[in-house]
């Protein structure tokens, strides 16, 4: 019932070749609500993720954007998905000018900036490295209370934001010259029951 947007793994993907190159993202189509997730331009591919031979969506260049049809404001939240980069340093979710941001720092830091930014700690024992798959995810419950979670891990160190103080993002752009994999992520507009993260967590390791 949290739910409101679903990116799901070779779902609702729609590609196309422009000038040569095969499998350029022209859409990625939410499966939830109706926030589908485009490029901003169709005919130059230096700009388009692709949609790689594992059916992941590949980011691979600073410049590769997918753009949500509504811009998200989030105050509650829960964000999780199944991803792999090749050096980390990636920006999952941003505003277009990057002045906030969901971010994988390092294989030991995931960062979240609304005002002022969070770094939290993930532990070792999540076992991230480079070019591996890993689970991750992001949350905020009702008193503000903002945490990651890696491999079903959770972060060492928490923040606190009022929910208020909303995280505002227009795009999945990873903002670095290395590869970064999104194979499946979901939107939920609260924070997770144990329960709940416990599933959860136990279907996108499947991926």
């Amino acid at each position: 019932s949290k739910l409101i947007h679903w990116y799901k793994f070779d779902t609702g993907l729609t590609t196309a070749t422009v000038s040569g190159t095969d499998g350029l993202i022209t859409q990625w189509a939410d499966q939830k609500g109706s926030n589908n997730l485009e490029p901003e331009v169709t005919n130059d591919g230096t700009k388009m993720p692709i949609l790689h031979t594992d059916n992941s969506v590949r980011f691979s260049g600073s410049a590769d954007v997918l753009v949500f049809g509504s811009a998200l404001t989030l105050g509650k939240f829960a964000i999780y998905g199944r991803f792999r980069t090749d050096g980390f340093n990636d920006r999952f979710l941003q505003q277009s000018d990057g002045s906030e941001f969901i971010k994988f720092q390092t294989t030991t830091e995931f960062r979240i900036k609304p005002d002022p930014r969070h770094d939290m700690a993930i532990s070792g024992d999540a076992n991230l490295a480079n070019d591996t798959k890993f689970t991750a995810g992001f949350e905020r419950n009702e008193d503000g209370d903002v945490y990651a979670s890696a491999n079903s891990l959770a972060s060492t160190t928490s923040a606190n934001t009022a929910i208020s103080n909303t995280v505002d993002v227009q795009e999945v752009s990873p903002a670095n010259a290395g590869a970064f994999d999104v194979f499946e992520f979901i939107i939920c507009n609260d924070g997770l029951s144990a329960g709940e993260r416990t599933l959860l967590n136990a279907y996108l390791d499947t991926i």
